[in-house]
């Protein structure tokens, strides 16, 4: 019995040490992410790039994390999850230092859409082994550690940034993210499990689960709804940085935004997911994209650093409430055999929203005026939170009606969704 509970606590250990790794490792694709993305815009003008390139940018650059978050999927199976961690993180590494030394726009764009890539195929590796390394006890804390990465790399990232620039210049910058990526093949070299065990077969007695479960209506229109809130965010990130770029802000007063964003939703995403559990996720849901109209309608008159700041902050909040509890509320909806279907669903459609929004909101401030399509991103942003509602009193009546035909003895089909 004793050795029993001391390989227990050995194995418990083990896996401790496995999530450290995963999240520093997580922590170091949201660094470079986070820290940068305010600041690239200001580097590609340097290189002549106009608002609809530079929409088409950060287009590409969000088609390349979404294309490298499908990658493990695709060679599941083919190629050893480790080994393509480790591969991501080898080539994410030069990718960076070159973006210090192009000479042209498309050199700049090609090797930022290489290291967003390797980005999206080592944030799909490290959720995989998350939910592999932990328990069902703790799973939800396991992959709330990990969202905390996302305002913890825009507090850092920015303040790395910011110091950078104001002490040495791009190329020194791009250099020391280089370095920092050196973690990652670190991590897969020596924290990771050599194989996955991912999948089981049936045992005995046990029935085959079958490939494809029905997602259900409720499932997509989240879906839908999560893919015009990610829109409407991430305009208000693509247009904190031009707002400030047309009013002639420094590259270090554009990268304190991710500074002072992140360090306010440090807590608010920390304990996001257990007020999601006590007061319902779409109610939480519904405000963090209530925030993110705020945000952008401040952008409108925003002339002074603490006003964009403000605005970032509530842009990042939004986004964090999304991350933290959009994947929760799903999960509430899909049967466990869909899981595997659904998520992956979801986080593509959200990142989608990137894609969108980056070519749209190029186009449109050149053809219909930043100020206009502040107003129109607000409107999607508040649409999204309606649509969330009427999906709550939805539920509320489907409730209801199961517990009237209860009374009444029939037999309806009762949704397992949560009011």
């Amino acid at each position: 019995m004793g050795c029993v509970k001391f390989t227990q606590v050995i194995v418990m250990k083990n896996i401790n040490k496995q999530l450290f790794f995963l999240f520093w490792g997580n922590f170091t694709i949201v660094l470079a992410g986070m820290g940068l993305f305010p600041i690239l815009p200001l580097y590609a003008a340097q290189f002549g790039a106009t608002r609809t390139q530079t929409g088409l940018y950060l287009t590409i650059m969000y088609i390349a994390i979404t294309l490298g978050s499908f990658v493990p999927g695709w060679l599941a199976g083919k190629v050893p999850p480790r080994g393509l961690f480790m591969a991501a993180g080898i080539a994410g590494i030069p990718s960076l230092v070159l973006m210090g030394q192009v000479q042209t726009l498309w050199q700049l764009v090609g090797l930022t859409a290489v290291l967003w890539f390797c980005g999206g195929v080592g944030l799909a590796l490290i959720a995989v082994f998350t939910g592999i390394a932990a328990n069902k006890q703790q799973r939800g804390k396991s992959f709330g550690l990990l969202s905390l990465t996302a305002p913890l790399g825009a507090l850092v990232g920015g303040a790395m940034v910011a110091w950078l620039l104001s002490w040495q210049d791009y190329a020194t910058l791009f250099w020391v993210y280089g370095m920092t990526w050196l973690a990652l093949p670190l991590i897969g070299l020596l924290a990771l499990p050599k194989q996955q065990n991912d999948t089981k077969s049936p045992t005995k007695g046990e029935r085959p689960q079958p490939k494809t479960v029905p997602l259900g209506q409720t499932f997509y229109l989240l879906t839908f709804i999560s893919l015009v809130a990610a829109t409407a965010m991430n305009v208000g990130r693509f247009g904190t940085t031009v707002s400030m770029q047309i009013l002639s802000f420094s590259a270090e007063s554009v990268a304190s935004t991710a500074t002072v964003s992140g360090l306010v939703a440090i807590p608010v995403t920390f304990y996001i997911g257990a007020l999601s559990d006590r007061l319902g996720r779409k109610q939480i849901l519904a405000a963090g994209y209530g925030l993110s109209a705020v945000g952008v309608l401040l952008l409108i008159t925003a002339v002074h650093l603490w006003q964009f700041w403000l605005a970032a902050t509530l842009i990042l909040i939004s986004r964090s409430v999304s991350d933290a509890v959009s994947s929760a509320l799903a999960t509430d909806l899909l049967e466990p055999a869909a899981l595997g279907q659904g998520l992956p669903l979801l986080n593509g459609l959200t990142r989608a929203g990137g894609i969108i929004s980056f070519v749209g909101a190029g186009v449109a401030m050149d053809y219909l005026g930043v100020m206009r399509l502040y107003w129109l991103t607000a409107a999607l942003a508040l649409a999204a939170a309606f649509q969330l509602i009427l999906l709550q009193r939805r539920q509320h009546q489907r409730l209801l009606s199961s517990l009237t035909a209860t009374i009444l003895h029939r037999k309806p089909a009762i949704s397992r969704e949560p009011c």
